[in-house]
């Protein structure tokens, strides 16, 4: 070669190589450009979006502010403690009123408490389901991959005779299949991340990737189920909105109104044992949930043990797999599907993982689980 030649060969290289870096540049340019969005800030944002819990904060503000007015109507006649008393309908009026307010700013913020627990859950599953899709997706391309690769040589082997056009068509179609799960998988992460920009309140059109690792412990309780049932059956913000509803129709009843309305004390007390059995529902329905719910964790943790088993049988493969290929003794397509097998028994644990990560932080709140959200509204 010309030392002319030589030097455009070197110069057409080193642009080639120049014009990658600044392609790379500009790329990693645009990735630090995006916002990075930590699972604690977005829950922080998720909490500021919510419209509900917007509209508590007002009502209460509005509630206390209407408290206060009552109290001046009141002029110095301050609500009874304890014993029934019987009043005039005006004063009947203003101190129904108060008890009301009570009650009302109450439950609103045990619902403030549930919607702002409710904004992280909405958080964590986005980000859980992101993460365990985005992997899935990883594979189904790495699968589609390989079948296509597996599909060239069925075509060879179909020349050759070898392979009939029944079996052809059929690994052509499903590889059709494959492709349209990939692109289907591809859009559905798409809305992952736009019903996570929804749900944080992030700007239209914001750019954004998520910094976030999912890690699994295995769940202990400090108590047995009994213990924590007693505990939740008492504390559990949807119990305690239950019992707020309770104290307000005991309140009312307590008051009786001189020149009163035919059957009015019967309606106040059909009110109490209304909301008395509202309040035992809740707890009845609350029990089951967590009965139900420590079960389906205890599930998950069995399965994970087997997850883990069919990984180490994975990897063991794999490795049988990997002497095989260097001897010779397999195709290297083989020796990368048994690498997949790998990956896919990892990515079964990871959903594993995301699942029990899920349930029991509706586990520490039990309210979310099925059949315990009929007093939430």
């Amino acid at each position: 070669m010309s030392l002319k030649k030589l030097t455009a060969a070197v110069m057409a290289l080193c642009m080639a190589f120049s014009s990658a870096a600044l392609a790379a540049e500009k790329t990693s340019q645009k990735e630090e450009t995006k916002l990075v969005l930590t699972y604690e800030d977005a829950v922080e944002r998720a909490v500021k979006n919510s419209t509900s819990i917007a509209t508590i904060d007002e009502a209460v503000d509005l509630m206390e502010k209407n408290k206060e007015v009552l109290f001046t109507s009141l002029e110095g006649y301050f609500p009874y403690v304890g014993t029934d008393i019987t009043v005039d309908a005006s004063i009947g009026s203003l101190l129904g009123s108060v008890g009301t307010i009570d009650s009302s700013t109450k439950s609103y913020r045990y619902q403030k408490q549930m919607l702002e627990e409710t904004a992280e859950l909405m958080v964590k599953n986005c980000f859980n389901t992101i993460v365990t899709s985005e992997k899935t997706l990883e594979l189904a391309k790495e699968s589609l991959q390989l079948k296509q690769e597996e599909y060239s040589q069925l075509v060879m082997k179909h020349n050759l005779g070898m392979v009939s056009d029944n079996d052809l068509e059929t690994a052509k179609n499903e590889i059709t299949k494959m492709i349209s799960n990939v692109t289907a998988a591809e859009l559905a992460i798409d809305n992952l991340y736009a019903s996570l920009a929804n749900t944080t309140g992030l700007p239209k059109d914001t750019e954004f990737v998520i910094d976030y690792q999912m890690e699994y412990t295995p769940f202990t309780m400090t108590t047995g189920v009994e213990g924590y049932i007693n505990v939740k059956t008492e504390s559990d913000p949807s119990v305690m909105v239950a019992k707020a509803k309770l104290e307000d129709a005991q309140y009312q009843k307590k008051i009786s109104l001189y020149e009163t309305e035919p059957y009015s004390y019967l309606s106040k007390e059909n009110a109490v044992n209304s909301a008395d059995r509202e309040l035992g529902d809740t707890k009845k329905n609350l029990r089951t949930s967590i009965i139900n719910g420590y079960n389906s964790i205890t599930q998950l943790e069995s399965q994970r043990e087997s997850l883990e088993a069919a990984l180490t049988d994975a990897k063991t493969t794999y490795e049988t797999a990997k002497v095989n290929y260097e001897l010779g003794n397999i195709t290297e397509l083989q020796f990368r599907q048994a690498g997949l097998a790998v990956k896919s028994a990892e990515n079964d644990i990871l959903t594993n993982t995301s699942n029990h990560d899920i349930l029991v932080f509706q586990f520490e709140h039990p309210y979310m689980l099925s059949g315990s959200s009929s007093s939430q509204s």
